[in-house]
């Protein structure tokens, strides 16, 4: 046991023990066997090209991205238009309305007797079933009807439209050689086109009174104007002009019923 008679052997004692402790802590925690081991790489490795990284990327193989899902498919005769990846087709194009086509077969159910157009290919016709048109020509031909004060209008126009389109579709189904030609599409978009006339003549029935013989003779006129304009692109797209008159008898069947509508 240890004297401390003097005061001053204490304190040297004292420090003399702390001392040892914070050695003997210092040399636990400064443990070569404790240290951490970074490792270090060559600096070769550590070199990385954007450019070799942009070489190495894979290609999109998504099948549901198509960026050309919303471009019109080019028309025969037309010049090859080059689209890129960031092109966003107009507004009228998503909702596949065409202004220049629906021009285009307007001019030429208007001149039945003209055969140099876009609307005299039977390509054209088959692939480009445009249904903006004729429900254009059937929404006006109902805003006529009611203008000029008759009963029949909206209802009555639409449920004939859906009726003749069907009836027409099963009639060509059986009087077409080649099966698969006609589509319920292309046979609602030539028929709308060929309702052009009727419209014309419920316009003229909002200004003048169609009753007598000037309406008959009105109505006489747009129902062959009609007749022969569907006839003329139904032929063309069955590719078989001898059966114009057995189509164009029916044609004038169901636009003779329009006519009936603007008249009574």
């Amino acid at each position: 046991m240890a004297n401390f008679n003097n005061p001053n052997d204490f304190n040297w004692q004292t420090q003399n023990s702390n001392q040892n402790y914070s050695f003997n802590t210092s040399n636990t925690f400064v443990d070569q066997a404790q240290t951490l081991d970074f490792q270090s790489f060559p600096t070769d490795q550590q070199n990385y090209s954007f450019d070799q990284g942009q070489g190495q990327m894979t290609a999109n193989n998504n099948q549901y991205y198509n960026p050309t899902l919303f471009t019109p498919a080019p028309v025969p005769g037309e010049p090859a238009v080059e689209t890129t990846d960031f092109d966003e087709p107009p507004l009228l194009d998503e909702l596949e309305i065409y202004p220049d086509r629906i021009l285009e077969k307007t001019l030429a159910v208007l001149n039945p007797f003209h055969g140099q157009s876009k609307a005299d290919d039977a390509n054209f016709l088959l692939r480009d079933t445009d249904i903006a048109g004729p429900i254009a020509f059937c929404l006006a031909l109902a805003v006529c009807l009611f203008l000029s004060g008759n009963k029949a209008h909206f209802g009555y126009v639409y449920g004939l439209s859906v009726m003749s389109v069907i009836l027409m579709y099963c009639l060509l189904a059986l009087m077409s050689r080649t099966e698969g030609v006609f589509t319920i599409l292309s046979v609602a978009s030539v028929l709308g086109y060929c309702m052009l006339p009727m419209v014309v003549l419920a316009g003229l029935g909002i200004f003048i009174s169609l009753d007598g013989s000037i309406g008959l003779s009105l109505s006489a006129i747009a129902v062959i104007w009609s007749a022969l304009s569907a006839s003329r692109l139904f032929v063309t797209m069955s590719g078989d002009a001898e059966q114009r008159p057995l189509i164009a008898y029916p044609c004038a069947l169901v636009n003779g019923v329009f006519a009936l509508l603007v008249l009574f």
